[in-house]
């Protein structure tokens, strides 16, 4: 049985191999793959820095499916500008930035860009709930962020579950997206969909060892 019915793989591109970064996006999406996602991080809000702009226009027009742009940064308001004249189709922001959540997320919405909202694994997930209503995605990390590979933190389950019947109990299901992120291997992933998760974010399990498509695989295939 396919755990995934009805749910969504989002390939992170900040664990591709970036000295072929064109050949890995295509064959992520050409194995079937439903998004990507785009890391930012600014060296402030995570101790690493990653891709900008610059990087995701120019391999832009390779990729036909939905674009993820995820803001790991201390001002997002500041990016919303500059990705949306790329096209993409979600930016999620993080609750604990410096920004202003709900301004934030009206700021994406103007540039008709869907709105995601995450939180780091520390943060309790009752602060989500105030603004629920003006969201269409929901993330939940799983390891702190700022580097792949991590090890996925079970104790993140309950966050997932927790949010995952506040959207229910609100009949919000058909309108905002849960999604999680940070340690998504074929084993976890049927933890995160047990938990109430709809959309999972995978970099070094599809990435790094092995061949994409059948890493890919193996995912879309959990049992």
């Amino acid at each position: 049985m396919n755990i995934l019915s009805n749910s969504k793989i989002s390939a992170s591109i900040l664990a591709a191999d970036h000295s072929q970064l064109g050949r890995d996006i295509m064959a992520a999406q050409d194995s079937g793959c439903d998004e990507f996602h785009f890391d930012v991080m600014d060296g402030y809000f995570t101790p690493e820095i990653s891709m900008g702009p610059i990087i995701l226009n120019s391999i832009r027009d390779i990729i036909k499916i939905p674009i993820e742009v995820h803001l790991m940064v201390k001002k997002p308001s500041r990016f919303i500008d500059a990705f949306s004249k790329i096209g993409v189709d979600f930016i999620t922001f993080h609750i604990e930035s410096e920004d202003d959540v709900e301004l934030t997320s009206k700021l994406i919405r103007k540039k008709n860009i869907s709105v995601g909202l995450a939180k780091n694994p520390s943060t309790p997930v009752e602060e989500m709930y105030q603004y629920i209503d003006f969201l269409d995605r929901v993330l939940i990390m799983c390891v702190d962020p700022g580097f792949s590979g991590q090890k996925f933190g079970h104790e993140n389950l309950a966050s997932i579950r927790d949010i995952n019947n506040y959207i229910k109990n609100h009949n919000l299901e058909n309108i905002v997206d849960l999604s999680v992120d940070g340690g998504v291997n074929s084993q976890t992933i049927m933890e995160c969909k047990k938990a109430g998760a709809k959309t999972f974010v995978s970099g070094s399990s599809i990435f790094w060892s092995g061949d994409i498509k059948s890493n890919l695989k193996k995912i879309m295939n959990s049992k």
